[in-house]
């Protein structure tokens, strides 16, 4: 059993309290039940609103692993190889090259390891993308735009986090499933495992529980972020466009332990949590014995012990790097402390 988990709380209390951060909710479960979970601080500044324990926050980067889910399900349908090019489901990859000139093929499984050599920068995405502008876009044409541009680097040979690489691989769920994106993610992840707050956008009637972005520049909050009932959405961004609560990502990273309810095969999940590179598994970032994790830039974290089977799943709402890399860190460092068994 936990030793005491309130230092991992206070930390978080620690931070709403001296303003680092507006507000935020830490969710603890061990074995598939959730042991604790509070929350602090406003999820809107003005007019101020409690952060609550089912706030839905916008999860970023976050989104990356259920991507790498919806690919991995049809693997297991034969419908998608993780060593095959990439170009066999989009032939417009079929000419990819360096600057150098040198053509090169990218696979599914570079795709997901951060290590195809697609340059991180989205194309035809402006730097503030909460916009019905970029809403109106379509997977395909920001794919072919991909395409269009020379690789970074030989794929396999480097390590970096792009993301671009994730929308080549949602129009290939979408190609290969004959399905849009959010569709196939709805059918074979949400709905199996109960994520009824999970989505690319929020009905009106939850957007009164949905958290504002803001971002840090010089000190000076200002709005990222704020959920928009008038929103149609039509780019689902896999690299970072969902919406969830809390509970909903632990259920989901918990699908990944030994006695999750989940929506993989064990052969599945076992090549996700399989290190690829020095830093990622299967989109899970594999960066503590035994764990796998990731963040969003939004100020989001979940992180699971396959050993001791704990999930911990932070939530804020707040673009500031270097501030929410140290705080989930201690954070987590925290909780893993409450369930080392004492000698």
């Amino acid at each position: 059993m936990a030793q005491s988990l309130e230092k991992g709380f206070q930390i978080v209390e620690q931070a709403v309290s001296d303003g680092s951060i507006p507000g935020a909710s830490l969710l603890i479960m061990h074995k598939g039940k959730v042991i604790d979970q509070r929350a602090y601080g406003v999820c809107e500044i003005d007019p101020a609103r409690p952060f609550q324990t089912d706030t839905i926050c916008w999860i970023a980067s976050l989104t990356k692993p259920f991507t790498a889910t919806a690919a991995m399900k049809l693997v297991e349908q034969g419908k998608l190889q993780l060593d095959e090019p990439i170009e066999k489901y989009l032939p417009q990859f079929s000419q990819l090259s360096t600057v150098a000139g040198t053509r090169h093929s990218v696979t599914v499984r570079q795709l997901m390891s951060h290590s195809s050599g697609i340059p991180a920068a989205v194309p035809l995405r402006e730097s503030f993308f909460f916009t019905q502008r970029w809403y109106d876009r379509s997977l395909a044409e920001v794919v072919d735009a991909i395409a269009e541009r020379p690789l970074d680097f030989a794929p396999g040979t480097e390590v970096h986090y792009s993301n671009a690489a994730p929308y080549v691989l949602g129009r290939i769920i979408e190609v290969t499933s004959g399905k849009p994106f959010d569709e196939f993610l709805r059918e074979e992840i949400f709905e199996p495992l109960h994520l009824t707050d999970t989505g690319f956008f929020l009905p009106a009637e939850k957007v009164n529980r949905s958290a504002v972005v803001y971002r840090r520049q010089s000190n000076t909050l200002s709005v990222f972020c704020r959920c928009d009932p008038q929103w149609k959405v039509r780019m689902t961004m896999p690299d970072g466009g969902l919406f969830s609560t809390p509970a909903d990502i632990a259920q989901f990273a918990n699908s990944f332990l030994a006695h999750g309810p989940g929506v993989l095969s064990q052969d599945s999940v076992a090549a996700m949590l399989t290190a690829q590179n020095a830093d990622y598994g299967l989109s899970w970032i594999l960066d503590k014995e035994n764990q796998f994790s990731h963040w969003g830039s939004s100020g989001t974290f979940v992180w699971a012990d396959q050993k001791t089977e704990v999930v911990g799943v932070f939530f804020s709402q707040i673009q500031d790097y270097d501030l929410l890399a140290k705080l989930r860190n201690r954070v987590r460092d925290a909780v893993d402390e409450a369930f080392v068994v004492p000698r």
